[in-house]
């Protein structure tokens, strides 16, 4: 089931329509597209907040890691479906996941790389 719990700082951004997308661990039951989303600030404490609800649209793998480069920006790479992003694309990724720029995605990546994992794509209900 699409459960999802979202740190404090995502949910003006989930809530706005910025972030229509998460990144997470492969699980071991993974979610489907068609299957339903929620998403939550503080799930499973007294404080939890729905903050959207709505239907996985997609899952693609994704691949984020550190490669040689001659800039600290060139230092890390981002893979879709095993495919490279080019800088603009992981820009436009970063700001998507509610981040102010890739290298501010890539500071909460720091010491978690490299990643394989799910990006989790959804529409809100309202949005149907």
């Amino acid at each position: 089931m699409g459960l999802y719990n979202f740190q404090r700082r995502f949910k003006p951004h989930v809530k706005s329509g910025r972030k229509r997308h998460t990144i997470r661990a492969k699980r071991k039951h993974p979610d489907r597209p068609g299957n339903p989303f929620h998403g939550y600030v503080g799930l499973r404490t007294k404080k939890a907040e729905k903050i959207s609800t709505g239907t996985i649209t997609k899952v693609e793998d994704i691949r984020i890691f550190e490669a040689p480069g001659e800039t600290e920006l060139d230092h890390y790479r981002v893979a879709l479906e095993g495919v490279g992003l080019e800088l603009d694309e992981c820009e436009a990724l970063a700001y998507a996941d509610g981040f102010d720029s890739f290298m501010d995605m890539m500071k909460f990546w720091e010491g978690r790389l490299p990643f394989n994992g799910d990006l989790i794509r959804w529409k809100d209900k309202e949005d149907n």
